[in-house]
Parts: C-alpha cells; sequence; structure tokens
C-alpha cells in the first residue's frame, strides 16, 4: 500500500482463509508481520457485508463491501479520496497506519494458494 507521500508499507497474514458462501464468506486471519501495522487482526472471524447484505449498516456507512467487525480498522473498499479527509473512515483506511482521515493511494490484496 501506499500514500500521496510516495511512502509505501506492506502487511502479510500468514493465515488469510474465507469462508464459503454458507459461512458469509467468514474472514481468518492470522499471523502478521510487516511495515503499515496490524489492522486486519481486528477483522478475523467478520463476515463480508455489502450494502446489500449490511445487518450491521457498516457497509452503508463506510462505503463499500468489506469484513466488518465493530464496522472496521481496515476498509480497503472504501471511498478513493486525496489524502488526508474531514469524514471519518470512509475512504481507504489503514488505520494502523495513518488513522481513520487519510485515504491511501493504492493499495493490493495478493492471496497466494499453498
Amino acid at each position: 500500500m501506499s500514500d500521496f507521500a510516495g511512502d509505501s508499507r506492506y502487511a502479510i497474514y500468514r493465515r488469510f482463509l474465507i469462508g464459503d458462501e454458507k459461512q458469509g464468506f467468514k474472514l481468518l486471519i492470522e499471523d502478521y508481520i510487516g511495515t503499515a501495522g496490524d489492522s486486519m487482526s481486528g477483522h478475523n472471524g467478520a463476515q463480508f457485508y455489502t450494502k446489500d447484505h449490511d445487518s450491521n449498516s457498516c457497509a452503508a456507512q463506510y462505503k463499500g463491501g468489506w469484513w466488518y467487525k465493530n464496522c472496521h480498522e481496515a476498509n480497503l473498499n472504501g471511498i478513493y479520496l486525496d489524502g488526508r479527509h474531514s469524514s471519518f473512515a470512509d475512504g481507504i483506511e489503514w488505520k494502523a497506519w495513518h488513522g481513520y482521515n487519510y485515504s491511501l493511494k493504492f493499495t493490493e490484496m495478493k492471496i497466494k494458494l499453498l
């Protein structure tokens, strides 16, 4: 991931599993290493919510589908905003690095089959 100042960070989770549709695409995530800080472990055990499947209202409030649990500490599907912003947590957020009022410029998720 990178910010608008040109700085880049990374987060690796050695265990990253997504359940099937019956499980609500439940996320199992463990064993963080990286430089971005751990903003995903708080989502461990969360189902994937979208605005049309949103029993906790987080997808509607934070403008994107995600594994919401107590809403979020990371939201890579938020609104693409230009860095620092005044709205709360609705951008492309990684709380451990830039907090809830900064939208990242670039993110990507890569999943390797083991």
